[in-house]
């Protein structure tokens, strides 16, 4: 399993989601019984200072996850190479034993 270090957005993204989570569990307490919906209607009445702070908190959100990705594809690419490295080692070793059983 490739490892990845903690980098501090890791944190960004948990404060995002929550206050994401808690924007939404304010919608469904206040709106829950509106004919649009919870989500709908919160958002329809929300003002727009609150309206640009949410996007900008699931602009976070996906920018980390991005960042997860890129870091997942970077730790998945070393262990590769890792084990290609491993692979060509072990079949040069493989020759040379094969050209001391010729002699």
């Amino acid at each position: 399993m490739a490892k990845i270090e903690i980098q501090s957005f890791f944190f960004d993204l948990l404060h995002c989601k929550d206050k994401i989570i808690s924007m939404f569990d304010g919608f469904d307490e206040k709106f829950g019984d509106d004919e649009r919906g919870s989500l709908v209607a919160g958002i329809r009445e929300m003002g727009d200072a609150d309206l640009v702070n949410l996007l900008i908190s699931i602009q976070r959100m996906a920018t980390g996850y991005e960042q997860i990705k890129e870091l997942m594809d970077a730790a998945e690419e070393e262990e590769l190479q890792k084990t290609l490295e491993e692979e060509d080692d072990d079949d040069d070793d493989d020759d040379d034993d094969d050209d001391e059983k010729e002699d």
